[in-house]
Formats: C-alpha cells, structure tokens, sequence
C-alpha cells in the first residue's frame, strides 16, 4: 500500500486508489500522516479538523466514524508491512512503513542530494529525484477545502530547500540556461527568499544579462525596505557588487562550461503556466459536438430556444468531464483535450466524454434532439490569453468537420490516429474515411473496484470470525450495490429499501425475500410461509415471533423492528446472511436501532449488514455507528472520468429538461417551485421570458435515426 501526500492525498492498493471518503476522514488521514508513527491526542485531531472554530458537540464522535471507516479502508492489506492505525492514549496512532509513503522518500532523498556537495553532478540527479515525487501542493484536495496546518507549511518549506538545492548543484554543473525558467517562477512565487533570489542573478549573470540581474536584486531590496525595513543580507549584497565590477570569481571554470548539457527540468514551483505570446503548435485532441432536432417540422423559433440551451448544457458537460471549450456556433461546440491543459490522458479523456454525452442524449433527454460527435487528435495552433477561451487553428480543426459530416445521428466517430492511442479501451468497428465508429468502453464498471474489495473484505472477516458487522455506503450505490450482491458466493442475499410513508415496508420486503413470499400470495399462505420459516429457525421463539412480524395482522410498530433483528440473527445462524438495504436515512428512529444494534448482538453470528443513504442520516445522527468494533462507512467518490449519468445530473441541475427536450407540460405545476437557472442560461433569455417555451417534437425511439 502506497501513501502520497505530495499532491492530492491518495492511497494506492496494488497500483490502485482506494476511497477515502469525506473532508473529514480524509483530514484525519492526512493529519496521521503527516505525523506517521507519532501519537496524535484527540485535542490535536479535533484541533486540525476543525481549525480556527470550537469543535460541534459531536465532534468526538465524528471523529470516531471516521477513524473506523478508515481502519476499514486500511484493511485491504495484509502482513508485517500492512499499516495499522491503533487507538493509544491520550489518541490514535498511525504506524506505516516510511517507504509507503512519498513524503518520508522525499525527506530521505533530499538529504541524500544534500550529502554530495563535492560532487554537484550526482547532488544534481538525486535531487531532480526527489522534486520528481511531488504532484503539486501537499494535501492539494484538503487545501482547497479551506485546511491550513503549520505542518504543511514546513513541509512547503522543505521543498523549497530542496528545489534551491537543487538550483545549486545544477549552477556548480554549469546548467545555468536549463534552470533559469524555473529560477524566474521560483523567484516570483517565493519574492523574498533571498537565496533563490542570488541563485536567479547569477544564472543571468552568466546568459550575458547583467542588467537583468541587477534589477532582480533592486526589486528584492525594495520589498525587503518598503515591507519589513531590511535590507537584503550580506551575502546578497556582495554578489550585486560581483556583478557591477565583473568579478571573475562569477564566471565557469572552462571545464565545466563545455560539459553543459540538458537535463529535464524539475517539478515546476508554480503550478499555473504563464500566457502564452502568440499562437503555440501543440498536441491535443479535438471534439466537435452538435446538436440539432429530431425532425424537421419543430417551430424555428422553439427550436432556436431549444438548442441555445441545450448548446450551454454541453459546455457544461464538457467542463464537467474534463474539456475545455473553444468556441459555439449554432448547434455545433468544438472541445479541447490537452494542449495547454494536457492532463496525460486526453485522448482517452476525450472518448470517454463524447460517449457520456451521447448516452446523455440517448437516454431520455434526446428524445427530440439528436446529436452528431466526431474525435481528432493531432497537432493545432493554440492561442491562450487571460480571461478568454483558447483560439485553436490549423488542419485539425478541419478533419474533424470532415469526420463529423459523415457522422450518423446519435454516434461517436474517431479518427484512426485517436484509435491508435486509446488503444484497447474502447469498442468500435472500422468506419469510412479510416475513421471508427466506438460504441463504449472496453469492460465499462461504475469504478469502485476498491471499494468492492473493502466490503467483501469485511464480509471475508464476518464469515471467519462469525461476527456480525453494519457498513453504511454513501454516495451513489446503487450499481455498486447491485455488483456486491453479484459478487456475494454462498451466504444468502436479502435485499429492502426504505419507502416514505411506510415504515416497516423494509422489514415485510425482507421477511418475504426469505420465506418466499410472493406478490399475489393472500394473506393464509404470506402467513403460513412465514410461520414455517420461523419454526424452522426456531421452534421455541417461532410463535412469539409471528406474532410480532405477522403482516396479515395489526402489528405494534414499537416491537416490530426489534422482533425483526432477532430474526436475521437466527437466519443467519441457519446460514451466512448479507442483508442489504436501501435508502436507510427515510427509515424511522425503532428501524435505524434495529439496523444499528445488528452490529452489537451478543450472539456470535455470520451477519453482514449494508447500508446505503444519504448524508442526511448524519444529520439525524451524527453518531451512526460511532464507537461500534464492527460498524464502518464509506463515501462513494463519482466516477473520475465522468458518465453520462453524472453529466444528465449537471445538466439537469441546470434547467427543467423535461420542459425543454418536449416534456408533457408546459408550466410547472403551481406547488411546483420555478427553478432558477444557472447564470450562463439565464443570459439567454429576458427575465420575463423564462424558463423558454416548449419544444414540442415527435417523440422517437432511441437509435430511429442512426442511419449512415
């Protein structure tokens, strides 16, 4: 298992991520690890989990579901070198091998670069090692989310002294010209480290801009008077009069000036690339998407309202998924991947959006529109500047209106270069011009095999020690639900969900799953089924228990959910029970205790309980599950590429598409609210005419126009 903090926290099982869930837990991981094999009090986590503020009257307990839900994260390894996060007074330890995580091999190969001070080649390559580990900021995901601790400002620090290290070994090298764009980022990010400040002077010194360097010096000195009242130190000023009288002490030794070469350049110390100058021939992939009616017989001026919306929602989507777009004409978006906003995998990236969108479209919103998408990927002449959308040029841009004018309705097309880089991930059939038509994605999953592995890793741990145990899933669960039943072998299956209104619904849906009860079964034989499968359970309980669980019969609702935990408990003594339910957070206060003291029955059972629900079962309960040996959570993160599930929630978010695409009314009820739309659709139309009128089309069955 790999820990990495130098960047956006993660932690890597067998090459893969594993779901950390919540702000919360992640801080609270990040926090033990940045003081790995270190008791950490409960007063110091409470502190970094809620800095600045008096922790809530829960906070104890939240902290506690999180600690759980990551030891059951952590628990999907095994062996000496596994970590293990303990409880230890006065807190919680987190004891991990210093080579699982990326800090401590920075730290480690810094130091090793630092011991080479007469041999700055060897420094040079060890530190270009070390940087090399770095992602970006430490904790990037926790920053962003408002965390501000003095351990990542140390940690900020040391690699600072480790790229000016770095800056030295590569100056005694003779690499001047290598790092001075670096040094120029470095120096503006960090003004008034002076040393980083020298080591830009004496690069430029010696690339032959001796006023450069002196004015690098005069604007450090004038932030240093105006600001603090310093002036810069001794060795700093000594270096400007080197540079004003020509020392020759600044300049290579000969040797060294003809054993300059090039090295790849370091992890850049700002992170934003400055504007560009002028257009910049780079690679990327290209995407053209349009959108246009279903028929031909729509209203001009309905279809015009339509399509002005519809053309937002796929910007939109494309932001969403990963793209950027260039520019919209009519009905036609054209979307960048790469270029100057590379993220190492964009032409996969790309495919993965166009088919979201597609899908989008297919099922359900493009009931009346169709849309057309074609892929290129190739070099392009970018324009960046500030505050404005990219302006791309060139021949690529061309192909792919070539591609998409042969493009059916509702289909993806690819150019053959696109093809050859996503290599195997998707499935498509040679199309004409060399293009190919994708029809998904190559063993497409919702993404959570990490997540699988810990749940059926607690159900491992339930069928060995024969210990009943609740996990609660939040997020969207409900196809990662539907492969954990899939994949469940041997112990029986039930499954409930939560309706509002009816309370005990869950508890008769389950009953009935067990006994065999069906739909048209009357009451005699829903009684009679659930009476043999209690004196089967249990003899001696079996009248007692159809008294209280009998469906037929008024029933108190107070005994109910009780009288129903005894009954999985003896089920799953008969046999190995996962019993999974549904929309938990609608359930009533007697079913969540039932549910919750699964997790503590006294009797040693093979019992596996999973929940799914809603962060608003926190709210009713900020300590679901606290404190439980055998009660974990965990937070589904949405999909990193984007499906078109995700993307028909944003766009949905955005406007009544129902009302949009020809829904069945025109209005919305009047116990409906109006939605007020986003900012970027709201320009479309004058306050008094929102939301747009109906586009009133024929509806068509998907896939009736994908003709070539």
């Amino acid at each position: 298992m790999k820990f990495r903090l130098l960047g956006p926290l993660e932690v890597l099982h067998e090459g893969r991520p594993i779901a950390l869930g919540g702000i919360k837990q992640r801080a609270t991981l990040g926090f033990l690890l940045l003081k790995a094999n270190q008791v950490v009090p409960t007063s110091q986590l409470l502190g970094a989990l809620w800095p600045g503020e008096d922790p809530p009257a829960s906070a104890r307990k939240m902290l506690q579901n999180a600690v759980w839900s990551l030891r059951a994260a952590l628990s999907v390894t095994e062996g000496p070198h596994a970590p293990r996060l303990s409880t230890q007074a006065p807190g919680y330890v987190l004891q991990v091998d210093p080579e699982q995580v990326d800090l401590f091999q920075f730290h480690r190969r810094a130091e090793l670069g630092r011991a080479e001070p007469a041999a700055p080649e060897l420094a040079a390559g060890v530190l270009r090692e070390a940087l090399g580990i770095w992602r970006g900021a430490a904790l990037a995901d926790l920053v962003e989310s408002g965390i501000c601790w003095p351990e990542l400002t140390v940690v900020e620090n040391a690699r600072l002294d480790a790229l000016e290290d770095y800056f030295d070994a590569e100056l005694a090298c003779g690499r001047h010209q290598s790092v001075l764009g670096e040094l120029e980022a470095m120096v503006e990010a960090e003004r008034l480290r002076e040393r980083s400040c020298g080591q830009l002077m004496l690069a430029l010194y010696r690339c032959g801009r001796h006023a450069d360097a002196l004015a690098v010096y005069s604007r450090l000195r004038t932030s240093l008077v105006e600001d603090l009242g310093l002036e810069p130190g001794p060795g700093l000023q000594k270096l400007q009069h080197a540079i004003l009288t020509h020392d020759p002490a600044l300049a290579l030794e000969p040797a060294r000036e003809e054993a300059v070469v090039r090295h790849p350049r370091p992890v850049e110390p700002v992170p934003a690339p400055r504007p560009s100058s002028g257009p910049q021939r780079q690679h990327l992939s290209v995407a053209l998407v349009r959108v246009r009616p279903a028929t031909d017989d729509a209203d001009p001026a309905e279809v015009d309202h339509a399509l002005a919306a519809v053309t937002s929602m796929v910007r939109s989507g494309i932001e969403e998924l990963g793209g950027t777009v260039a520019t919209s004409i009519g009905s036609a978006s054209l979307a960048l991947f790469g270029g100057p906003f590379a993220q190492g995998d964009d032409e996969e990236r790309a495919v993965r959006a166009a088919l979201a969108l597609r899908d989008c479209f297919a099922d359900g919103m493009g009931r009346s529109l169709v849309v057309h998408i074609a892929v290129v990927t190739g070099e392009a002449l970018v324009l960046t500047e500030p505050n404005a959308p990219p302006t791309v040029n060139g021949a690529l841009v061309d192909e792919c209106q070539q591609v998409l004018s042969a493009v059916p309705d509702g289909a993806v097309w690819i150019c053959s270069r696109t093809r050859e880089l996503t290599g195997p991930a998707f499935q498509g059939t040679a199309a004409r011009g060399g293009a190919w038509e994708i029809s998904g994605a190559t063993g497409e999953a919702d993404g959570h095999d990490s997540e699988l592995a810990v749940v059926r890793g607690l159900l491992d741990r339930t069928l060995r020690r024969a210990t009943p145990h609740l996990v609660t899933v939040l997020g969207e669960p409900e196809e990662f639900l539907e492969r954990f039943e899939g994949l469940v072998d041997g112990p029986r299956v039930l499954s409930g969900r939560i309706t509002p209104g009816d309370p005990l619904g869950v508890v008769h849906e389950v009953l009935a799953g067990y006994c065999g009860v069906r739909p048209d079964d009357g009451p005699d034989v829903t009684r009679g089924k659930l009476a043999a499968a209690l004196r089967a359970l249990s003899p001696a309980e079996a009248d007692r228990l159809l008294a209280r669980l009998d469906p037929t019969r008024p029933v108190d609702p107070d005994v109910v959910p009780a009288a129903w935990r005894r009954f999985l408990e003896l089920a799953a003594q008969d046999r190995p029970l996962v019993v999974v339910l549904r929309d938990v957070h609608l359930a009533g206060e007697q079913v969540l205790d039932a549910v919750e003291d699964l997790a503590d029955s006294a009797h040693p059972v093979p019992l596996l309980v999973v929940v799914a629900a809603r962060p608003a079962l926190w709210e009713r309960r900020p300590s679901w599950g606290g404190g439980k040996p055998h009660a974990a959570s965990i937070t589904l993160d949405p999909p990193r590429d984007g499906t078109a599930e995700r993307l028909r929630r944003l766009v949905l978010s955005e406007v009544d598409s129902e009302a949009l695409l020809g829904g069945e009314e025109e209005d919305p009820p009047r116990d409906r609210p109006r939605r007020e739309p986003d900012s970027s659709l709201r320009t479309l139309w004058p306050a008094d005419h929102w939301p747009p009128r109906v586009l009133k089309l024929p509806r068509l069955p998907v896939g009736a126009n994908r003709g070539a």
